[in-house]
């Protein structure tokens, strides 16, 4: 799975040692974990295992999980970031992470053209989501030209990305 400039592949456990410098950052942990909360290497390898594995199944739930990492095709590169998506009853939430060293070079635009084009036949019909941080205003930029509308609060499903005070958008 490719697009111009960037390889991804199914998110896993092995990912963490690749991507836990970039969580450990802190530009990019200010606008993830506000209050500083790094996860361990460890409960990284946990946490990738899980999204690779799945939801547990449920006769209430109709939840899939899409999760991969990202690298840049030339020259071939560690992971420099993740792309992730929860899909529920026809709509769900997308999301992005790119390391610092990466921002403004218009890969997490390209990363994020890819990963609705793949949505779109994964799980077609759905509806998408996203929380950004209400300073992020990379981000925020990035959701608009991709050609998301911001929603108020009470307009919006119940995100589980959300954090309070997070600015909500729809595509």
């Amino acid at each position: 799975m490719q697009s111009q400039h960037l390889l991804f592949e199914p998110l896993t456990a092995a990912h963490a040692e690749e991507l836990w410098p970039i969580l450990a950052t802190p530009a990019v942990l200010a606008w993830i974990e506000p209050q500083g909360n790094l996860p361990t290497l460890a409960d990284l390898r946990a946490e990738y295992a899980a999204r690779a594995n799945g939801p547990v199944p449920s006769s209430l739930s109709q939840e899939r999980w899409f999760n991969v990492a990202i690298r840049l095709k030339q020259p071939p590169s560690p992971a420099i970031g993740r792309l992730e998506a929860t899909a529920y009853d026809g709509w769900g939430e997308v999301a992005y992470l790119l390391g610092e060293a990466w921002w403004g070079k218009g890969l997490a635009f390209e990363a994020m053209l890819w990963w609705h084009n793949y949505l779109a036949t994964a799980a077609p019909g759905t509806e998408w989501w996203a929380a950004v941080h209400p300073m992020n205003w990379r981000s925020i930029r990035l959701l608009e030209r991709l050609g998301y509308r911001p929603v108020e609060e009470g307009d919006r499903p119940q995100l589980q990305s959300y954090d309070p005070g997070d600015r909500c958008f729809v595509l």
